[in-house]
């Protein structure tokens, strides 16, 4: 019912909206860190395809830190949360920059789509399956197959005719922000993950991290500021490891894991900003897939994955991630003395 009101009054407004018939693209990518990392090689393939286009990427908070000084990218707005206050002034902000076309590479908002149908744009690109039930909206549609979400994201900039120049991630540090950190070597830690589903046992951590101390390594525990109980347990059973400011903003961390000699984590946003910082990482997989959203073509990572012991996985409702425990300390341990730290 909600979304047959919001197509219906998409559809019904459109008459009324003149179209924008420009070279000037919207990107959409409204979505977290690893999300927004992933839509950095179709920005480049757009960009270095049509270089006198104008391209503004629609995305979060999150996002803008990510692809703030991005070279691709000619303007950048903030969609906030709740939009429905804002909805109007975005609305004009948008019809400002007279968008010819929109792709829509990913959108956890419901809004997002029908926003962007609104503001005269004569494409609309997107994926089908993926916009919450308002694929109606989409002018044309990729079909959602078993690929890595880079890949999905850079078929979205080939439709319109974009040569695909990358499949690498990338992230644009400021030499100011490099300077401020810590220049001590260190091997960083991350238990935590958003999904409690994807998250290691926090032992096998522990005998990871005692035994790399016992090899003369520091260790740095990373995490956010809702990780920090996570991480005060860690630090607890890792004598002299050092705790990161859990409260530091996305760039400073970046600035922090750009100094890292390697970096272990679970299935979370870190793994990828390392990777596009060219930090060597070993990340863990069970339940779920790298083959669709782990370090994909990265030269400096180590996806550890092992098949997933439920069917079908429980995801969310899962409260004990055995599938997990395939994964022992000593796996991980041997390719860390296999990666140069």
């Amino acid at each position: 019912m909600k979304n047959r009101l919001i197509l219906t009054c998409v559809q019904f407004l459109r008459k009324f909206i003149p179209n924008n018939y420009t070279q000037n693209f919207l990107i959409v990518s409204t979505t977290g860190l690893g999300d927004s990392l992933w839509a950095t090689p179709a920005l480049q393939s757009l960009k270095t395809s049509f270089p006198a286009s104008r391209i503004t990427l629609l995305t979060t908070p999150t996002g803008e830190q990510v692809l703030r000084h991005n070279p691709w990218v000619d303007q950048t707005i903030v969609f906030k949360d709740p939009l429905l206050p804002h909805l109007f002034s975005l609305w004009k902000q948008l019809r400002r920059e007279k968008i010819g076309t929109v792709l829509c590479l990913h959108a956890s908002q419901r809004l997002a789509l029908p926003l962007c149908s609104l503001i005269g744009a004569t494409r609309i690109i997107g994926t089908f399956g993926i916009n919450k039930g308002l694929d109606d909206l989409l002018t044309n549609s990729l079909h959602n197959s078993y690929q890595h979400e880079i890949v999905r994201r850079l078929e979205i900039v080939e439709i319109i005719g974009a040569a695909r120049t990358t499949e690498a991630l990338s992230y644009f540090p400021t030499q100011e922000e490099l300077s401020s950190a810590s220049t001590e070597p260190f091997i960083a830690l991350h238990p935590g993950s958003k999904d409690t589903y994807k998250r290691w046992p926090i032992d096998h951590f522990v005998t990871v991290g005692r035994h790399l101390q016992q090899l003369g390594h520091n260790i740095l525990i990373t995490g956010t500021p809702e990780e920090r109980p996570l991480m005060n347990q860690l630090a607890e059973q890792i004598p002299n490891a050092k705790l990161a400011d859990s409260t530091l903003s996305l760039r400073s961390f970046a600035a922090l894991l750009a100094r890292a000699s390697l970096l272990i984590s679970n299935d979370t946003g870190p793994v990828h900003l390392a990777i596009a910082l060219n930090t060597p990482v070993i990340a863990l997989y069970s339940p779920t897939n790298p083959s669709l959203c782990g370090p994909h073509t990265a030269k400096n990572a180590i996806a550890l994955a092992k098949p997933p012991t439920c069917t079908p996985c429980l995801k969310r409702k899962c409260k004990a991630p055995f599938c997990l425990l395939q994964i022992g300390p000593e796996e991980v341990l041997t390719h860390v003395s296999n990666t140069p730290v």
